[in-house]
């Protein structure tokens, strides 16, 4: 949806639903520092967070979304919620037009996400989901190398501990889906980014080093995806020394990329690239692109591609269960 010059935005206003873990660690801070945006009303169930969160902007504060969007009325509003949080807040402000920048995972069921997707569709709003290692120059610089190529080959893994305190709703598999779904999700995104679609996941788990959650501390899963490459995931929340990254083997390339950095050899050429750059501060700034423009076609993870992303941490929640292979295509 194209907006005429005339009608597009050029200062955007921005509410929160909301206002810790992310947005308190990372997205105001980014929102503080730009020139293209104000902060102008804070949502969150606890209102000392709220009254907290907004006291930085000088802004209102609401305890019930529905009170934000009607006693504001921001361009836009970021969602930035725990998984199992999701009720009403997206299609809410999607049915009284204002953008979505809404946090992963999106829900803890395809359903759920489904029925977002469809409300934002017909909206006709922008719709960006914070997938921010697709904005990372690293996997920039390995999407540059690879078009054009077939990738036959991508490892992906995301280890790393277990985040919160002692009932942290993280910890639980009921609220935040296990680290699959919650954390690792950026990882099965990236693979899905680089590699392309996947139509069957096949999938183990463990559970023997981290009795504080109620889910796999170990999973490892194999992906087939429907261009024919394959690829393997790996995660743990068990060790100490947090360690991201993807190998990608494509035609005439073969890859070790992370957010910041890629190496490997292209053409029988050694490549060795780093870079500084913030990825949260970059997918924002095309977010208020997208606002200002009223166009979404810069957005790099939309919506209704992040419920694809979903759906295959699903699935592998659902292989390591039933200690089967899952077809997505039966989605």
């Amino acid at each position: 949806m194209l907006v005429p010059i005339e009608h597009r935005v050029v200062s955007v206003d921005i509410g929160f639903v909301g206002a810790g873990g992310i947005a308190q660690g990372t997205h105001f801070e980014t929102l503080d520092a730009s020139e293209r945006a104000s902060v102008v009303g804070v949502c969150d169930v606890d209102e000392d967070t709220a009254r907290e969160a907004a006291e930085r902007f000088d802004a209102p504060w609401f305890t019930d979304h529905h009170d934000l969007y009607e006693a504001v009325d921001p361009d836009a509003v970021f969602v930035c919620l725990p998984p199992f949080a999701h009720d009403d807040q997206e299609t809410a402000a999607a049915e009284r037009g204002i953008d979505l920048f809404v946090e992963k995972p999106l829900a803890l069921s395809n359903a759920k996400a489904r029925e977002i997707s469809e409300v934002v569709a017909a909206s006709g709003v922008v719709a960006q989901v914070g997938y921010n290692w697709r904005y990372s120059p690293g996997v920039d610089r390995a999407r540059e190398i690879l078009d054009g190529r077939d990738v036959g080959y991508v490892e992906g893994y995301w280890w790393g501990g277990v985040p919160g305190g002692e009932d942290h709703w993280w910890r639980h598999a009921d609220r935040s889906g296990g680290q699959t779904v919650e954390q690792a999700t950026h990882v099965f995104d990236a693979v899905r980014y680089l590699a392309g679609d996947v139509e069957r996941v096949a999938a183990a788990g463990s559970h023997r080093l981290v009795d504080i959650v109620d889910f796999s501390d170990a999973t490892s899963a194999t992906l087939t995806h429907e261009n024919g490459a394959i690829s393997h995931v790996s995660t743990t929340c068990a060790t100490d020394d947090g360690k991201t990254g993807l190998e990608v083997v494509a035609d005439g390339a073969t890859l070790s990329v992370t957010q910041n950095d890629v190496s490997g050899t292209v053409d029988g050429e050694p490549v060795e690239d780093s870079f500084e750059a913030d990825p949260y501060a970059v997918e924002v700034e095309a977010f208020l692109d997208a606002v200002e423009a009223g166009d979404d076609a810069g957005v790099r993870s939309t919506y209704a591609d992040a419920t694809e992303s979903l759906a295959l941490t699903l699935a592998v929640n659902e292989s390591i269960e039933r200690q089967s292979p899952v077809s997505l295509t039966d989605e």
